[in-house]
């Protein structure tokens, strides 16, 4: 969730200029993926030990708590979206950084087609399941702010806009159905204080009940909003792969605990003549966690400041669905997706620290591993071939 809550912060410190690239690349940890840099040595070069903790450790997290949930614990709890949309929360550029500064207007496009359908881990016939493709566009607005170097908030306001083919199996046939709306407002809070550098913080917030989960014809689980209160919870670090800052590295973790659940009428009740039965949905918990590797000695290329690629593994665990709206045989996930993605830089103002930075990246399924059994005649789980994020920020 939090990507561009990371993407700029203002940070209270002495006036700053720019460095040559050569100058950037002899400095510390804080200061490796902006242009924008203090001629200073980060003091948490001086603390190897610590930083190797840090670093152990945001690695470890999603593996562990992924280990856990698939051994068996679960919950009754719910995310963003059982599309699984919340892959694009994680990983990418926007991480905080020393020289981040003022805030931070973000605009950012996801968007996956799922129409591959999946029996445990290998695909399986699309007549299988009986919804054939839920096809997402979202369209994200957002605000970050850093109160001081140790404190800042983020808030997006996301708007969806998706359409689900399914057979309602009644003299209907295959429809297709669309909701088109605001989605779940999301309000986080991060700390970065543990280093000068900012180079590792945690985040914590709430996704609110604010999208709409009563669309007609789309099933709970497909709806644009959860009808919950999720409490989120995630950690990040970065740091040094070469003591030149060419080669950097980063890990991130989020996890999502809902504890509060809305009821609603059967959207899908019309099929069948039981539009006012009311269900329980309670979506499985979900963590996802991403590391990856960033080349940062790409300056001034044509009339950009900095290109940036970088390359990484995404990986999710969600739990299954429960409630009588849920299908719970065809729920919950495994997940591992590779990553490329590139983010260019623009320094429009330098004397007034206005910089505007787009990143892109797209995010390949190389192992799915969906829950899956025949379920009143449905049996399998949509995934997408791929999905695209698109994020733009202007820092001021």
């Amino acid at each position: 969730m939090y990507r561009s809550a990371l993407a700029s912060n203002l940070i209270t410190r002495p006036t700053m200029h720019r460095l040559s690239a050569t100058s950037q690349r002899a400095n510390s940890n804080g200061i490796i993926m902006s242009l924008m840099n203090q001629p200073t040595q980060s003091p948490a070069s001086r603390r190897p030990l610590i930083r190797g903790i840090a670093t152990l450790i945001t690695f470890l997290i999603p593996f562990v708590v992924s280990f856990v949930a698939a051994v068996g614990f679960t919950t009754t709890a719910a995310l963003a979206c059982a599309c699984g949309c919340s892959v694009f929360d994680v990983g990418g550029l926007q991480l905080p950084q020393e020289q981040d500064h003022g805030g931070s207007v973000f605009l950012e496009y996801w968007s996956q087609d799922q129409t591959e359908n999946y029996v445990g881990s290998s695909r399986a016939p699309a007549s299988l399941n009986t919804d054939k493709e839920i096809n997402t566009q979202w369209i994200n607005v957002g605000f970050t702010y850093m109160f001081n170097r140790d404190w800042g908030v983020m808030t997006r306001i996301p708007t969806t806009n998706r359409t689900l083919t399914t057979d309602t199996q009644t003299a209907l046939g295959i429809q297709s159905y669309n909701t088109k709306d605001v989605g779940d407002i999301e309000v986080m809070g991060m700390y970065t204080g543990f280093f000068n550098d900012m180079s590792t913080g945690v985040m914590f917030g709430l996704k609110l009940p604010t999208g709409t989960f009563n669309a007609p014809g789309l099933d709970r689980d497909s709806q644009i909003g959860t009808g919950s209160t999720d409490l989120q919870v995630g950690a990040f670090h970065r740091g040094l792969l070469t003591g030149d800052n060419a080669w950097q590295y980063f890990g991130q973790v989020m996890w999502r605990q809902p504890f509060l659940y809305q009821a609603a009428a059967d959207p899908q009740g019309f099929f069948d003549g039981n539009g006012t039965l009311v269900q329980t949905y309670y979506p499985g918990a979900q963590i996802d966690g991403a590391v990856g590797i960033i080349y940062n000695n790409w300056y001034h290329v044509g009339f950009l400041d900095k290109i940036t690629p970088l390359a990484q593994v995404i990986l999710s665990h969600r739990d299954n669905d429960t409630g009588t709206g849920a299908d719970p045989y065809n729920s919950g996930f495994d997940r591992v997706m590779l990553s490329p993605g590139v983010e260019f830089t623009k320094v429009v103002d330098e004397a007034n620290n206005r910089v505007v930075k787009t990143y892109i990246d797209v995010e390949i399924p190389v192992y799915y591993r969906g829950n899956a059994a025949n379920n009143a005649g449905t049996e399998g789980q949509l995934v997408a071939p791929y999905a695209i994020k698109l994020v733009t920020s202007y820092m001021f």
